[in-house]
């Protein structure tokens, strides 16, 4: 599997080769003057107000950049600093990712790079184009589906009439599963690991995006989402072959009627993992512990703003309302009885790409609600 995947790539970029030099008669060095380099990204800072505390904080300054090595090849890289949940302040790797244009339609990448998973990381990933001041539960690191991904794969679009399609395929090191056999306060086993930068074991996972924009005008966005990887556990480990399969879909849609904009968005994903048996050290011996592994998110949203109209200040208001509803798998200790979310928010455009968001969080799990707060976030986009 390895050899021909290989082989594939390599016949690949020597048909591009081909292709540029029938294209230009040139090779693919770069001319001068032809090299650029871009530097942007996004700063933010929080206020959040509960029953019981109330806090400045700042969230995430993201630096990214682009650099354009000839007009064929480019390298995009990233780094993010962020806000913890326990108040720290971390600093990682975004995304590190080379990306050859092969043909209008066909650009090969290998790096490390966000997964093409639903418009919540996808489309709404970038807090500049997002409407609401909390993530939604259930989508992020501790949720269901697939985040980052280390790897390759091949991205395009075509045209098909007045309809557009767009895919995403790739080949990555894929989740790893996660064994704690410790006490159970924060156990995370069964549960599966993105953030690793290697791979650990010899199986690669298979994912991919297929999307549609049916309409001249792009208003409508339609895409099914999954991945699969046969093995998730450390190589040689009782739980290497351990399998898990995800999968979704999302839509976008955007409406002028007369002078009001109005948008609806949603997203499905669910995830299944293979049911082991875990050992379970409780304290004085070691003990078999055992779960059915699969779960399901689910978000649908709206908004509306009266960009049609004259006064400045009025057309960059967007109001919204969001709801989520997180099914983690019950009986697992890092997962429950159903969360549902219910977000208000209202936004200020100062820019395309710089807001300030109010916003009212509420929580529940099974009917009983366990948290709600009055949260605000600035961002500036530069």
């Amino acid at each position: 599997m390895k050899k021909y995947t290989i082989l594939f790539v390599m016949g690949l970029l020597l048909y591009a080769k081909v292709i540029d030099a029938q294209d230009t008669g040139t090779s693919n060095s770069p001319a001068p003057g032809s090299q650029s380099f871009l530097l942007t990204g996004s700063g933010s800072v929080l206020y959040t107000a509960s029953k019981d505390a109330s806090s400045f904080s700042p969230e995430t300054l993201l630096l990214m950049s682009l650099a354009k090595i000839n007009d064929r090849l480019f390298l995009e890289g990233g780094v993010k600093m962020e806000m913890q949940d326990n108040g720290d302040f971390a600093f990682g790797l975004e995304v590190l990712n080379l990306h050859y244009r092969i043909n209008p339609w066909l650009t090969f990448h290998i790096g490390k790079f966000p997964a093409p998973w639903g418009n919540v990381l996808d489309m709404f990933g970038e807090g500049f184009v997002g409407r609401f001041p909390v993530s939604p539960i259930g989508f992020a690191d501790d949720g269901m589906g697939p985040t980052d991904q280390v790897g390759f794969g091949f991205q395009g679009g075509i045209q098909t009439g007045d309809a557009k399609m767009l895919y995403d395929v790739y080949v990555a090191n894929g989740p790893q599963l996660i064994v704690d056999e410790g006490p159970k306060e924060g156990n995370m086993t069964g549960h599966m690991d993105y953030g690793s930068l290697s791979d650990n074991n010899k199986n690669k996972a298979i994912g991919g995006k297929i999307g549609i924009l049916p309409f001249s005008n792009s208003c409508l966005q339609v895409d099914v989402f999954g991945q699969y990887a046969g093995k998730t556990g450390d190589r040689g480990s009782d739980y290497e072959n351990v399998g898990s399969s995800s999968y979704g879909a999302d839509f976008n849609f955007y409406k002028m009627f007369s002078s009001l904009l109005v948008r609806f968005m949603g997203q499905y994903e669910a995830t299944s993992t293979q049911n082991v048996n875990y050992k379970m050290f409780n304290g004085t011996d070691t003990a078999n512990y055992t779960f059915d592994n699969s779960g399901n998110v689910w978000y649908l949203a709206g908004t509306l703003r009266p960009s049609g109209l004259q006064n400045k200040y009025i057309r960059n208001i967007e109001i919204g309302a969001r709801y989520v509803d997180y099914s983690p798998p019950e009986e697992a200790l890092w997962g429950g009885l159903p969360q549902r979310q219910l977000t208000f928010d209202l936004t200020y455009w100062f820019t395309w790409s710089s807001q300030i968001n109010f916003g009212y969080d509420i929580i529940s799990r099974s009917g009983a609600e366990t948290s709600r707060q009055f949260v605000v976030r600035a961002l500036y986009k530069f």
